[in-house]
Formats: C-alpha cells, sequence, structure tokens
C-alpha cells in the first residue's frame, strides 16, 4: 500500500516543502543492507541539520553527494554507535579542514550546532572526549571540550523529572528550528530522547523516534497535530524490548498506522513488508525523501 505519494504532476502544481527529511540510512543498528538510520532535515532558512550520526554516516553523507561543510546543526537522541560513532569524523573534518566557502574550525569557521537533552549531551561528551579532548596545543594537548567542535544550544525550556533525574523533556529554539527532545524508554535508566519538530506557529510537528518502545498513549495523544511519525520498528520479539516491536505497532489505532513510516529495521524487512504495508505503515528505504508539512513521500526507493 503506498500512501502520500506525491506525483511529478502534482509537486509541480505544489509550493515547494519547507522541512524535508531525507532518510540516507535507514536500517538498525546491525543493517548492512539499508545503513545505519540518519536523516539529512532540510530548513526553511536553507540550512542542512543531521538527525543522529552513526558510524556509516560519513560514508552515507558522501553517497548522498554532500559534505560535512554543508551541515549546519547535529540533533542526536542518544548515545549508541549506530546514532553517534560519525561524530568524531564530522567534529575533526570541520575543526581542521577549509573549504573554498567554509573555513575551518580552526581557522575561526563556524562550530556544528549540537542540538540534544542535557543528559544526552553528557553520555555524547563521556564517548568522544578520549578522541576529541586532544587538540594541536603543545602547552595544553588535552585542553579540548565539546565546545571546541560543536556550539551546544542551550534549552530555553523543560518538563521536570519524570521517572528519571533528568528532565522529562527540554525546548530548543533556534531561527529556523524549534524541537522538544521527549525522554523515551529504550535501554532502562539510559538518556534516550525522540524529536518533536515543530512545522508551524499552530503546533503541527514532525516526530522522529530516536529508539524507543513503542508508547501508545502518547502516540494516539499527539496523532491530530502530527503529519508523519517516522518510528524504529523491529520485527523479532524478544524479552527486554528495546525498540519499537511490531507486535506493538499494529496494535496503534489506524490513524497513527496511516501516518507512520517504519525505519531502523532490519535487513529481513522484505519478510515483514507486505504486512506492515497491509496495515497502512510505510516503510523506509535509504534515499527516500518527504515533505514534512504534507507528511509525503516525494521520492526516494520507496517512490
Amino acid at each position: 500500500m503506498r500512501y502520500g505519494l506525491l506525483d511529478a504532476p502534482a509537486l509541480s502544481r505544489a509550493a515547494a516543502p519547507a522541512h524535508v527529511l531525507r532518510l540516507l540510512g535507514a536500517g538498525g543498528a546491525f543493517s548492512r543492507r539499508y545503513g545505519t538510520t540518519c536523516a539529512e532535515l532540510r530548513l526553511p532558512n536553507g540550512e542542512r541539520w543531521l538527525i543522529d550520526c552513526g558510524r556509516q554516516a560519513p560514508d552515507q553523507i558522501a553517497a548522498a553527494g554532500l559534505r560535512w561543510h554543508d551541515i549546519t546543526g547535529q540533533i542526536i537522541t542518544h548515545v549508541h554507535g549506530d546514532h553517534v560513532f560519525g561524530l568524531e569524523d564530522f567534529a575533526f573534518t570541520r575543526y581542521f579542514t577549509d573549504t573554498d566557502d567554509v573555513p575551518s574550525v580552526r581557522s575561526g569557521g563556524p562550530r556544528i550546532k549540537l542540538v540534544c537533552h542535557g543528559a544526552v549531551r553528557a553520555e555524547v561528551w563521556q564517548t568522544m572526549a578520549p578522541s576529541l579532548r586532544y587538540v594541536p596545543d603543545p602547552a595544553a594537548p588535552a585542553s579540548g571540550t565539546l565546545a571546541t567542535y560543536f556550539d551546544p544550544v542551550e534549552a530555553v525550556g523543560h518538563e521536570p523529572a519524570r521517572n528519571n533525574p533528568w528532565h522529562h523533556s527540554e525546548r530548543f529554539e533556534l531561527p529556523g528550528l524549534r524541537v522538544v527532545m521527549r525522554e523515551t524508554v529504550h535501554v532502562p535508566g539510559k538518556p534516550s530522547t525522540s524529536v518533536e519538530l515543530a512545522l508551524d506557529d499552530a503546533g503541527t510537528i514532525a516526530w522522529w523516534s530516536g529508539d524507543s518502545t513503542v508508547d501508545a498513549a502518547l502516540l494516539t495523544a499527539l496523532e491530530p497535530r502530527t503529519t508523519v511519525f517516522f518510528h524504529d520498528c523491529t520485527f523479532r520479539e524478544y524479552p527486554g524490548q528495546v525498540h519499537g516491536a511490531f507486535g506493538a505497532l499494529e496494535q496503534l489505532p489506524a490513524a497513527v498506522r496511516h501516518k507512520m513510516v517504519l525505519m531502523h529495521h532490519e535487513d529481513d524487512l522484505e519478510q515483514h513488508r507486505s504486512r506492515a504495508e497491509a496495515l497502512g505503515f510505510r516503510v523506509a528505504l535509504p534515499g527516500d525523501c518527504f515533505d514534512l508539512a504534507r507528511g509525503l513521500l516525494l521520492t526516494g526507493p520507496s517512490a
């Protein structure tokens, strides 16, 4: 079942999309066929951001015809290798390498804007510090910090803690980008968040799970103002589930299923795809490009 496919004639009649998301990879942590999940987000002001930056991201960026210097900022949902291990490549390339149009950070060029929940940010630095703390300064060779390479964006609001010692959610506002990073249930006790991306001033959002078990109550509550949900999905059932189990996703209301794109899936996707599409789900593939305001697939292998 194809849902929300915008054909070329319709595109020619429609206004240019303001928020566009392109899947550079769409597979799970151990995917070899679909690549680890990473997305390019194009904003109304022309900036390009990434949502997550896993170990395959450097090759995904190059395959998409992009350079690290084309990316303004980075959104991180949580710290696992398939979501952050590309950050070292990103940071070092931008710090040391000059291009014709963007000078290196070391030469005074812009640092990478970084949006993530404060509890996640602490783990980002804990993970990256063994390499990024070393800078070419003989007087202080281990003086590097996260801010040496990135421009960490501070939250402008938050919701109080619930089940963990950190804020339940944090809100960030930049020109062209307004997001809420809300804690999710992934690995118990680990900071992990979803992304609620504001699309207008009326409260309309696009939603990205990061990695999360299925929170049916939240998804149902968000559905009336959400154009599209991108949810991690596994077709494998096991005790202590830490992802969006398809058995739970298929129990969601039809209104939610019909707005949902399944990502972060395993390489045996084709064994399950017809079942998922029969229920109204869309299945993400690398290269798929979405108009977020309409929740529509524009181009890509799925088209």
